[in-house]
């Protein structure tokens, strides 16, 4: 919607409305996820909502968050391994077992976890199995080096929750794109806002609210009829 601002928002599934929006000088959308759908579950006044995001969103901590605001979180994680690419097994490949603390491969055998690592709060645990690895059959579908090795998250079981609940709801990653796009095609092609106006973060958002109550009304009326929403009015 403009070169070096990120609209984000929250959109109704039923009517297509922006409940919640704001404008962020981000490149990325890391990181609001929790932010933005709190805050339109608390404009609902509802005690939970359920928010679907694209794979941009994936960020165990604010996905973690979520869970504390009321906010069920569904967001399709990418696969960031490159050696996805080189025909090497996934990381989703590998189960983990939570009562063992390990996780069981493809060729069905343990790796244990070896060592820990933290940055910026981030905390990690490192799985493998060098002796298993050496003598491993699908080596070659597995690793390059010596052995594969597995990270977790610390706080992982969150995201495999949440990988259950789209297990369960297929379907759901779809209406996403049917529900967001539309208010973003609406303001880009009919109402030729193709890029913002104003310079400077204030007053993009300043711009974008107005942008989107314009957006609303026009929902409105074409939900309800003219009259209907000036008897709400």
């Amino acid at each position: 919607v403009g070169v070096g601002y990120n609209a984000q928002v929250a959109v109704d599934d039923r009517h297509k409305l922006i409940v919640e929006q704001y404008v962020t000088n981000s490149g990325r959308d890391l990181g609001f996820l929790a932010q933005t759908a709190g805050a339109a579950r608390e404009i609902l006044g509802v005690e939970q909502i359920d928010a679907v995001a694209d794979k941009g969103y994936f960020k165990g901590e604010d996905i973690a968050a979520c869970e504390d605001v009321g906010v069920v979180p569904y967001v399709a994680r990418p696969q960031r391994c490159p050696g996805i690419n080189e025909g090497y097994f996934a990381k989703s490949e590998f189960r983990y077992a939570a009562e063992e603390d390990c996780y069981i491969c493809p060729g069905d055998q343990r790796l244990d976890p070896y060592t820990r690592s933290q940055k910026n709060g981030h905390v990690n645990v490192r799985y493998g199995n060098a002796r298993a690895c050496r003598d491993c059959a699908l080596k070659r579908q597995c690793a390059s080096g010596a052995r594969r090795t597995i990270d977790r998250w610390e706080g992982e079981a969150v995201l495999e929750r949440m990988a259950e609940r789209l297990a369960a709801r297929p379907e759901i990653i779809d209406r996403r794109r049917e529900t967001v796009e539309h208010p973003f095609g609406t303001i880009k092609q009919w109402m030729n806002q193709g890029a913002f106006l104003m310079r400077g973060l204030a007053n993009v958002n300043a711009e974008f609210s107005l942008t989107a109550l314009a957006y609303n009304l026009r929902r409105a009326i074409n939900i309800l009829g003219i009259p209907a929403l000036l008897r709400a009015v």
